[in-house]
C-alpha cells in the first residue's frame, strides 16, 4: 500500500513540476495583454452529462474560478494581467425563470467567495470588475458583486473582469447616448470619445477564446475585437 502511495505521490510531484515548467517558459514568450473568454456550453453539458443544469453551470464556475490550475489561475501565473469573462447575456433573461435564478444565485456564491479569503484572489492579488447592465440583476446578484468589488478594489496590477446583463450592441448604443450628452453635439463623436464611454474601457483585445466548439460570437465584444485580434473555438478539452 505505501509503495503505490509512494508512487502516486512522485507522478503528482512530477506532474506539479512539469507544468510549472511550462508555465514559465510561456511566461518568457510573447504575452497577450487582453484575454476575454466566452463561456459557452454549460446547457450542452448537462445534457451529455445527464446531470441538473444548476450542477452544469456551478462546474463551469468551476473550471474558471477555482485554484490549482484552472483557467483563470493559468492566465495569471502565464502573466495576462487582464481577463474578460462572458458570464451572462442580456439576452439570457429570456430563459425560464428558474435558470435565470440559478444564474443569480451562482454569481452571489461565485462573487462572494472571492470577498471571503478567496484562495485564487491572495494568490494572484487581482480586482474584480463587473460591466454591463447591473440595475437588472437582483439583490442576492448584487450583493455578491459589491463584496467582490469591494474586497478586492485595492488590488493593483492584474484584473478579472465580469460582464454580466451585458451584449456588444448594448454596450455601443450606452456608449453613443452618453458621448452625445458629453458632447452636446453628434458631430464630435469619435472612435476615441466611444472607447472612453464603453462598459470595457481596456487595451483592444488579442485573444477571444469561446469554449464549447459552437463558432458564434454572441455579441459579445463587438468595438474592442480588431483586426489583429486572434478568435479561438475550443471544445470539451478546455473544461
Amino acid at each position: 500500500m505505501h509503495l503505490f502511495y509512494n508512487i502516486y505521490k512522485a507522478l503528482e510531484n512530477a506532474f506539479i513540476y512539469v507544468n510549472k515548467l511550462a508555465l514559465e517558459t510561456l511566461a518568457r514568450g510573447p504575452i497577450p495583454r487582453h484575454v476575454a473568454f466566452i463561456m459557452d456550453g454549460n446547457r450542452r453539458y448537462t445534457k451529455d452529462d445527464s446531470i441538473s443544469i444548476a450542477a452544469g453551470y456551478l462546474a463551469g464556475s468551476n473550471t474558471l474560478m477555482k485554484p490549482r490550475k484552472k483557467i483563470v489561475d493559468l492566465c495569471f501565473e502565464c502573466g495576462i494581467n487582464v481577463i474578460y469573462l462572458y458570464a451572462f447575456s442580456l439576452e439570457n433573461f429570456h430563459r425560464p425563470k428558474e435558470q435565470i435564478d440559478i444564474l443569480m444565485k451562482l454569481l452571489d456564491g461565485t462573487l462572494g467567495e472571492v470577498g471571503e479569503n478567496d484562495p485564487l484572489e491572495k494568490k494572484h492579488g487581482f480586482r474584480i470588475r463587473v460591466s454591463g447592465r447591473l440595475e437588472l440583476l437582483d439583490d442576492n446578484a448584487l450583493r455578491g458583486i459589491a463584496n467582490a468589488m469591494n474586497a478586492t478594489k485595492n488590488n493593483q496590477g492584474k484584473v478579472l473582469n465580469i460582464c454580466v446583463a451585458y451584449t456588444g450592441r448594448d454596450e455601443i448604443a450606452s456608449a453613443i447616448r452618453e458621448t452625445v450628452a458629453d458632447s452636446g453635439f453628434p458631430g464630435k463623436i469619435t472612435a476615441k470619445s466611444l472607447t472612453e464611454n464603453m462598459f470595457i474601457g481596456f487595451p483592444p483585445l488579442d485573444i477571444l477564446i469561446r469554449t464549447s466548439g459552437v463558432y458564434r460570437w454572441s455579441d459579445f465584444m463587438l468595438w474592442q475585437c480588431h483586426q489583429d485580434t486572434d478568435i479561438e473555438v475550443v471544445g470539451d478539452e478546455l473544461v
